[in-house]
């Protein structure tokens, strides 16, 4: 069966369920990503905060976790979950998490420094980590600021991109200049 066919046959499907049956099969198979991702939309200022502080003392243990940054894949999926709880809450707390991104970049480039986050293989070839979803990211949250934030922020970040001696976030780069 081909994929529009396939779509066709769960879109009828779906449509075809009651509300409650829908609410039902979202909460059993949703990712806990679309959980927190509606936790934080519908966080109020003093809960977004709460958030914002529990998601950047997380990503600092991240940053103390040898066995993590040994292994830039882990280190990957715990960093873009982390971030990903923050998606929601971009309009209520862009200074801060253009602050925690612009941390994590530097973060991120110390950590080379020191060397970690390097492929298995780092001996034998100059390869590093770098992550298309949290370029991708990072992207997107550039693009979603405010019209007069966002020549500012992408000043700051550009800075910071320019001072790094990997080309981790050179995709970055190529997309916001």
């Amino acid at each position: 069966m081909s994929k529009s066919g396939l779509t066709k046959k769960i879109t009828n499907y779906l449509s075809s369920l009651t509300k409650e049956e829908l609410i039902n099969l979202i909460l059993k198979f949703a990712p806990q990503s679309f959980f927190d991702a509606i936790e934080s939309q519908l966080a109020n200022q003093s809960e977004a905060i709460e958030i914002f502080n529990r998601v950047q003392e997380a990503i600092g243990a991240i940053f103390s976790d040898d066995t993590l940054l040994y292994s830039p894949k882990a280190f990957e999926d715990q960093l873009f979950g982390q971030f990903n709880k923050l998606s929601g809450l971009w309009a209520r707390l862009p200074l801060e998490i253009g602050d925690l991104i612009l941390t994590t970049i530097e973060d991120i480039e110390e950590a080379f420094e020191e060397g970690y986050l390097y492929i298995e293989n780092y001996d034998k070839e100059d390869e590093f980590f770098e992550s298309e979803d949290i370029n991708n990211y990072i992207i997107r949250f550039v693009r979603s600021l405010p019209n007069d934030m966002q020549a500012g922020y992408l000043k700051r970040l550009m800075n910071v991109l320019e001072q790094s001696g990997y080309s981790t976030f050179m995709s970055v780069q190529e997309a916001l200049s």
